[in-house]
Parts: C-alpha cells; structure tokens; sequence
C-alpha cells in the first residue's frame, strides 16, 4: 500500500514538472525604480522603469516606462493619473522581432490605514491598455486592487508584503493575481532598497520571480526660512 501511495505521489509530481512551461520552470527576476518628486504640498510627479526577465539576469521579457503625476486629495487619499509605455516579449527563447507595444494608460486612488496597530494600504486602479501586436491592435480595460503592509523590524530593515488582484471588464475576469514579500533596506531619507519574491499567477501560469526594487524620494519645495 505504502509504496503504491508513494508510486501514485510520484507520478502526479512528474505530470506537473512535465506539464509545466520553459517560463514556469525557470526563475526569473524583475527589476525597478519608482521615484515620487515633490514640487508642492498637493502636487508630485511619479517616474518609474521596470526591466522583467524570463530568467534571473537574462533572456528579456518586457522593459516598462512610467511617467505620471500624483495629487494629494487629503492627508489619507491620493490620486494619480499616469501613462505607460510597453515594449512586450511574449516568447520564452531570445528575443524575437516584433514585440508587442503597449501604451497604458491609468487612474489610481491610494488610501494608508491601520489595523490593530500595524500600517496597510490600499490601492485601486483602472488601466486602459492599447496593445499593437504585428499591427493588430486590442484594447484591455481593466481595474486592479492591491492591499499591503510595511512594518519596521530593527533600524532601518523593514518587511513588506502585498496582494494585488486582476479584473479584466470583458473576456477571462481574472487572469492574473500577484502576491509579493520582501526585505527591505531604507539606506537613506529618500532612498529604500527591497529584495524579495514574487508569485506571479497570469494567464494560467504560475510563475516564481525575484524582484529588486530602488525607491527613492525628492522634495523640490522651496524651504520656507523662519
């Protein structure tokens, strides 16, 4: 009995490795920055840049830019406005020509609360995305919500971990969810540093990927000299 158990828990380990994809069997990484660029007590401008990689340090998935702007509509509640653009490699080999472009555009509100004494926040965002594959061009509509936490362990580490949900407006509802934790390095006043994993759900696919983060702060706001 034991060993038809154990002949049975082998098989179904090796229908899952073999039914795996090239993407899902390799761990692949994803690196950022996003700074927040202050120039008035409500106004501020998001930059932002993202490189994601089918494998740890190679073979090229998507590069990401961001541009956006941030207005403080109380000391709780942030809106923004932002515009991506997309250059998209949908194939696990080397890179191939022509990739999918993408120009995303999106409205985000970020709310900061507590629970039982430890920081969350929450972040809701529809995002429009004009896709252009080989001159076939798709509109995807879609609204997105993310809950997560940040707390201080010593100094200046920290730990964060977050969920985010995927609702498409038509078509497969939800087709992508990401769950993310990570240490964290706050290196200066305006800079932080984070490492860590994400478990990345999208199309069916799970894919386990390492993400690095820079996030850094400015304040262009004129000193007031009393």
């Amino acid at each position: 009995m034991k060993k038809t158990i154990l002949g049975f828990l082998f098989f179904f380990s090796f229908i899952h490795l073999n039914a795996q994809t090239k993407a899902e069997k390799n761990f692949g990484s994803w690196y950022m920055y996003y700074g927040n660029h202050i120039i008035s007590d409500k106004w501020s401008i998001l930059t932002g840049f993202e490189e994601r990689n089918y494998q740890t340090f190679q073979n090229y998935n998507l590069v990401l830019y961001n541009i956006g702007v941030n207005y403080k509509i109380s000391k709780k509640f942030t809106a923004t406005t932002s515009y991506m653009y997309l250059d998209i490699d949908r194939t696990f080999d080397p890179d191939v020509n022509p990739n999918t472009i993408e120009h995303r555009y999106y409205g985000q509100i970020f709310y900061p609360t507590n629970y039982f004494k430890i920081p969350f926040s929450h972040r809701i965002r529809v995002e429009h995305r004009n896709l252009n594959a080989i001159g076939i061009k798709t509109l995807i509509n879609r609204v997105r919500y993310r809950f997560k936490t940040k707390i201080p362990l010593y100094k200046k580490l920290y730990i964060t971990a977050s969920n985010e949900s995927f609702l498409n407006f038509k078509g497969n509802l939800y087709a992508e969810n990401r769950f993310y934790a990570a240490f964290g390095l706050k290196a200066s006043k305006n800079i932080s540093i984070e490492i860590g994993y994400l478990g990345h759900y999208i199309n069916d696919l799970h894919l386990d990927r390492l993400q690095v983060g820079l996030f850094l702060k400015t304040d262009f706001r004129k000193k007031v000299k009393h």
